[in-house]
């Protein structure tokens, strides 16, 4: 990788590396909220929706992140120590992309 690519990853790392909202997230990773839309199989207003809401169910947190290449990780944070939660990586996995009504039964 030359170094001019080198410097634009590492600054792009250390952009995507700060606490931001779902749309500066997806601003930052160059998504559009058509592209977005089309990967989680809605149209565009829903992903504006999702974008606007202050509170969601975690399924549909983790489908947007999946959408965007990330996983969900949910962390209790004590003052001493973190503690990661297993059990939300499973529901949001078992839920619809963005409408947060569960999927059929497998």
């Amino acid at each position: 990788m030359s170094p001019k690519a080198q410097s634009r990853a590492a600054a792009k790392a250390k952009r995507l590396r700060r606490a931001m909202d779902l749309a500066e997230l997806r601003r930052a990773l160059a998504l559009s909220q058509q592209q977005l839309a089309k990967k989680l199989r809605v149209n565009q207003p829903e992903i504006a929706k999702i974008e606007k809401r202050t509170d969601m169910l975690l399924s549909t947190l983790g489908a947007v992140l999946r959408a965007m290449g990330a996983d969900l990780k949910i962390v209790a944070s004590f003052p001493a120590h973190d503690v990661p939660i297993r059990n939300f990586g499973k529901l949001a996995r078992n839920r619809e992309p963005a409408s947060g009504r569960a999927a059929p039964a497998e």
